[in-house]
């Protein structure tokens, strides 16, 4: 279904960096449901700068600005969305004085922004850098305040006490220099704490993974990976993107390549838990894949492993106040020189390689898969390798584990002291593969090349990551929790009722890219539209320009930020309202509204009617209402409307219909 009514009817040209354009240019898949729930486009911003022009973004409800990473061109962009429709920029911050080769991640709190941003030397220290809402930098903190290495992610703690950044500490290579593996090649994994409850943003206490070194054996065989040649485990592991619990105690940090979600104690500020995440059985019904790139959508089961290896991670809450997260679990691999055994510091090894080439040709059962899937990419270094085994551009395989599952998943955090496996309580199985082939067929499983800037084939990506979900993110509204999540190799965004964490319910699927257009080429004008959706914003009504929810998605490759409306419906007017009149009575028939509003139920009907004799009500749960006449207000022309109620209260009235009482 198609909301064309959503759409401008004409090009608005606001600039040269936002634009807004009319419904006939767009690949408007959509999954809109019949109650009316969904996302619904309000307007597009446009860095022009293309490919990295818009990684992720920050909303500050206070000046209803949004704060875009603009990689591009090392800075940040500040944008007005007062009116979502026409965004329009305020001004940029940049940055590459200050030595910024690279700006990974944005936040703001209460006026303040905090970015996260990269030297060109990834393996060194990075910085956070503190603005105001004018991108103005905060004094005493210009140079900005030094963290670990690569710092992906920045975020607030809910009590807004700290800035905690997740430092990636991406390796250069893993050849060793002088028989060891050098922290200058393989720098340590990290997080940063950061105070801002002060004038001045504190100095950052970084903390890494030294002492789960001895752990690494534990780990993996609770279901992680720790397995960079040579590497220890405070090397090896890469934090990617954060969360906290409500109450701010905990923070909650994938650790994407080691298949694993590692637990801060902000008390202790220690990382007090390692939790290894498994792998999904793509055999079992209901969580296949399509792993065959045929140009056909085929959602399968079949004998092969998806390890999670999360990207994106949200809180969510449950009614009884039990906390979870979720994770987007989009899949991840490595390939730097040395990876696979080699010692060329120039050749990079893949650990990412088709089943066909690296499957044990004496194994019945992989031989098997081999010949179902041959083509899908899988790892020599699954879940649960012990390190003492060496891994070798030779190694053979018995059990497939591919990249990612596909899916987004719900756990529990323990949160003990130790390694474990986190429990997950909810996983959305094979529904993203299969709702992106019913609404999105002509962009099923694929992506775009970034140097020709057109979009590949349809699925063409079922071999490696499918529609390869990676930014998630919850909201409250309308006494409900939602949950969007922005799939990279779709380019759309599904948004699912989370209101029970542990049963969410999918609502939605919208996808704003133009498949015949270019993310190079007509970059200047986003003739793509919006492709791979990164971060994620959610606005609560009470924050938000228009008074709705709003979605806020930075798309990677296009270089745009869509801005997406979650309409507050209550029930629509009831239909085909008659009314007749008997001595004493007036009865008022009616079809129910075409909409029940969020809540999905009516619980009832309201008649209003006035005259100049005075005002007349009955409420009543039928579509059906008798309404009884006074003496002292008969023989006069009453108007009467119908309005549904639900629990959210009172929805849109009927059209007025006359009736003269007897």
């Amino acid at each position: 279904m198609k909301r064309i009514s959503r759409f401008p009817k004409a090009i608005a040209a606001i600039s040269l960096v936002a634009l807004v354009l009319p419904m006939s240019m767009y690949n408007q898949a959509s999954a809109e449901t019949q109650t009316g729930m969904g996302l619904h486009y309000l307007g597009r911003w446009n860095s022009g700068s293309g490919v990295g022009g818009a990684e992720t973004s920050a909303y500050d409800p206070a000046t209803q600005r949004i704060f875009v990473t603009n990689s591009a061109t090392s800075q940040i962009d500040i944008v007005d969305i007062a009116n979502p429709s026409k965004p329009k920029k305020v001004k940029s911050l940049n940055l590459a004085s200050k030595g910024v080769a690279g700006i990974q991640s944005v936040a703001v709190r209460d006026g303040l922004v905090a970015i996260a941003t990269s030297a060109a030397d990834k393996q060194s220290n990075g910085k956070i850098f503190f603005a105001d809402t004018n991108g103005t930098l905060i004094a005493g903190a210009t140079s900005g305040i030094e963290v670990g290495s690569l710092p992906t992610h920045v975020s607030f703690s809910p009590d807004g006490r700290y800035v905690m950044s997740a430092n990636e500490g991406k390796p250069s290579s893993y050849c060793l220099t002088a028989g060891t593996l050098s922290t200058s090649t393989d720098p340590y994994g990290s997080v940063s704490l950061i105070d801002v409850s002060g004038s001045v943003p504190s100095a950052a206490t970084t903390i890494n993974f030294e002492s789960y070194n001895d752990r690494a054996g534990a780990i993996t065989f609770q279901g992680g990976r720790i397995f960079g040649p040579n590497a220890t485990t405070a090397q090896d592991v890469e934090p990617k993107f954060i969360t906290f619990s409500a109450d701010s105690k905990y923070a909650y940090v994938t650790l994407q390549e080691n298949n694993a979600i590692a637990t801060v104690d902000m008390t202790s500020k220690s990382i007090s838990e390692i939790s290894g995440l498994g792998a999904k059985d793509h055999s079992v019904a209901g969580k296949g894949l399509d792993a065959i790139a045929n140009g056909t959508a085929a959602v399968a089961n079949q004998n092969v492993k998806g390890m999670y290896l999360p990207d994106g991670i949200a809180t969510l809450k449950g009614s009884d106040g039990t906390n979870y997260v979720v994770t987007a679990n989009e899949g991840v691999s490595r390939s730097y020189p040395c990876l696979l055994g080699g010692t060329s510091t120039t050749a990079v090894e893949s650990e990412a390689q088709p089943i066909s080439g690296i499957y044990d040709a004496t194994d019945s059962a992989i031989t098997a898969v081999k010949t179902a899937v041959g083509a899908l990419t899988a790892t020599p270094f699954a879940p649960a390798t012990a390190r003492a085994i060496q891994v070798t551009a030779s190694t053979k395989i018995k059990t497939a584990y591919s990249f990612g599952s596909r899916s987004i998943s719900v756990w529990s955090p323990a949160n003990v002291d130790g390694v474990d496996t986190m429990n997950q309580v909810w996983d959305s199985g094979d529904q993203l593969e299969t709702k992106t082939a019913q609404f999105n067929a002509a962009g099923y499983n694929s992506d775009w090349n970034t140097t020709s800037g057109a979009a590949n084939a349809s699925d063409s990506r079922s071999t490696q990551k499918g529609p390869e979900p990676a930014g998630v993110v919850v909201g409250n509204a309308y006494g409900m929790q939602w949950l969007v999540v922005g799939m990279k190799g779709d380019g759309g965004l599904a948004l699912y009722d989370a209101s029970n964490p542990v049963a969410p319910v999918f609502t939605d699927y919208i996808n704003t890219s133009i498949r015949a257009g270019n993310i190079v080429t007509g970059k200047a004008t986003a003739t793509a539209g919006d492709v791979s959706p990164k971060g994620l914003e959610f606005v609560a009504p009470e924050d938000s320009p228009t008074g709705s929810a709003l979605v806020i998605a930075s798309y990677e490759q296009s270089g745009t930020v869509g801005i997406y409306e979650i309409p507050n419906l209550l029930p629509s007017a009831p239909r085909s309202v008659k009314a007749t009149a008997s001595k004493g009575k007036i009865a008022l028939s009616f079809k129910a509204p075409a909409s029940p509003g969020w809540k999905g139920a009516v619980t009832g009907y309201k008649a209003s009617c006035t005259s100049p004799k005075g005002k007349l009500s009955k409420i009543g749960t039928s579509t059906k209402l008798s309404i009884t006449v006074p003496a002292t207000k008969r023989n006069t022309s009453f108007k009467c409307t119908i309005s549904a109620t639900s629990v959210d209260g009172y929805g849109v009235k009927s059209a007025v219909i006359s009736v003269n009482s007897k």
